[in-house]
């Protein structure tokens, strides 16, 4: 849906700068295509992180649930890490043989 207020607005910037402006057509076509590159450029980012969070929330709730989760070829599960919200990783329990480990959640597939 915001691709289409995107193109929208791209459209809206071209007719306003035709009719209300009396700068060259190279300038009006140059002035349209780096805003389309700027929405375009906006759209791809929020759609990463959008992925990145859904990808995260799958691991995080994976690991509530007591599954085995692979992160950087270490198997975590909520046996001998605990999960640190704050900076998003996992931390190795003191009473396991993972005590002092602390793994990046970006790193779990």
């Amino acid at each position: 849906m915001a691709y289409i207020f995107g193109i929208a607005l791209v459209t809206l910037l071209f007719i306003v700068l035709h009719f209300f402006t009396e700068i060259s057509l190279r300038q009006k076509v140059g002035t349209t295509l780096i805003a389309a590159f700027l929405i375009l450029g906006a759209y791809l980012f929020n759609q990463s992180n959008e992925d990145r969070r859904l990808h995260q929330e799958s691991v995080l709730l994976k690991f509530k649930h007591g599954k085995n989760i692979v992160c950087d070829s270490i198997d975590v599960n909520n046996s001998e890490f605990a999960y640190s919200s704050g900076t998003q990783t996992f931390l190795g329990k003191k009473e396991s043989r993972m005590n002092g480990r602390i793994i990046s959640l970006d790193l779990c597939e």
